[in-house]
């Protein structure tokens, strides 16, 4: 055993864990982050090539299911959208995250 580890129990799995964790909440809070941006220059850039751009989105997922039953019906469906500013802020958001790991 190292002198610096000796005494102490460091679990492989707990520290992957908390990184992973640190980078699922970074991509989360990074989403949050550049939807809100995106609808704010969406209200203040005036229309033109800038808000084009800023505004372009890149969306997949799944089409709705609809299931119809004779008492309720269930929809079930899956999208995520993309565009420059939500993935300027994930990538910033993961960059300030990192000092966590």
């Amino acid at each position: 055993m190292n002198k610096l580890t000796e005494g102490k129990s460091f679990s492989k799995s707990g520290r992957y864990g908390r990184r992973l964790t640190v980078v699922f909440m970074a991509v989360i809070v990074g989403i949050l982050v550049g939807a809100l941006l995106t609808e704010i220059l969406a209200f203040i850039l005036p229309t033109g090539v800038v808000k084009t751009f800023f505004m372009k989105e890149i969306g997949f997922g799944m089409d709705p299911i609809h299931i119809d039953l004779a008492l309720f019906e269930l929809t079930f469906g899956f999208t995520l959208h993309f565009n420059f500013i939500a993935v300027v802020a994930i990538a910033l958001t993961v960059y300030y995250f990192k000092w966590w790991l």
